[in-house]
């Protein structure tokens, strides 16, 4: 079930216990969604050991933006997802549980061959870390795989917009889309990825795990390349901001 393990840089953990808050107002979120393959053991294992796991979750629905809409959904909100899985059990899990939260999955592309994405997470119960081996879907979501006119009605009356990184050619063209739109636009910026600079440049605000990069870099990556400093910079596991104002 949507949200899986978290991410490095902690993202909203939804639970029965939250007060959901209702609106109309869509957010679209654009990125990787995949199929967690869950491994709990006593400790990580040293190279050429074999080892037994503790617990085993065959599937479970995990990949950033499949996460954050889910939490969106829980609390009450109208979340909608523009990703890519194949037509395969993997792919269809995830279309199943995405839908059951209520994420709008009306974007998201199925492909009739290829395979959908899918990580291994090894959770250590003795460091308390979790290790992420990722394989992405293929063919992998391209900026044709969505139509002008999907573009335009996935992104009709958005609140804000959401970018893990992932997918970076479709999401470039759907940032930039969102900023004719006046739409707001969140980053993710969770680790290089390829693509991440030109998402940067069009950034309303960005949320940086602990450890990449710190909220500083990032701070004066954008700062270099925006000529209008309107930015809010946010490290959610350390829960500090900066704002750069004009």
């Amino acid at each position: 079930m949507y949200p899986s393990t978290p991410s490095s840089n902690t993202w909203l953990c939804c639970t029965t216990s939250i007060t959901p808050t209702k609106s109309n107002d869509p957010v679209v979120g654009c990125g990787g969604i995949a199929v967690d393959f869950l491994a709990v053991v006593n400790a990580y294992p040293n190279p050429h050991d074999k080892i037994t796991t503790t617990n085993f979750k065959v599937v479970q629905g995990g990949g950033n933006v499949g996460n954050s809409l889910t939490c969106v959904a829980r609390l009450g909100l109208n979340p909608r997802v523009i990703s890519k899985v194949a037509n395969d059990s993997q792919g269809m899990a995830i279309l199943d549980e995405l839908q059951a939260d209520g994420v709008d999955t009306s974007f998201l592309v199925v492909s009739e061959e290829g395979t959908s994405p899918f990580t291994y997470i090894i959770v250590d119960n003795q460091t308390k870390t979790r290790t992420g081996i990722h394989t992405p879907g293929y063919p992998p979501m391209i900026p044709d795989d969505l139509s002008e006119s999907s573009l335009l009605s996935a992104l009709h009356g958005a609140r804000i917009v959401y970018f893990d990184g992932r997918l970076y050619e479709t999401a470039l063209v759907v940032a930039q889309e969102a900023v004719r739109k006046n739409i707001p636009i969140l980053i993710d910026a969770e680790g290089p990825r390829e693509g991440l600079d030109d998402l940067l440049k069009l950034a309303d605000y960005v949320v940086c795990s602990a450890k990449f990069p710190q909220a500083s870099a990032v701070f004066f990556k954008v700062l270099r390349k925006k000529k209008v400093y309107n930015i809010t910079v946010l490290t959610s596991t350390l829960l500090s901001c900066a704002k750069i104002l004009n």
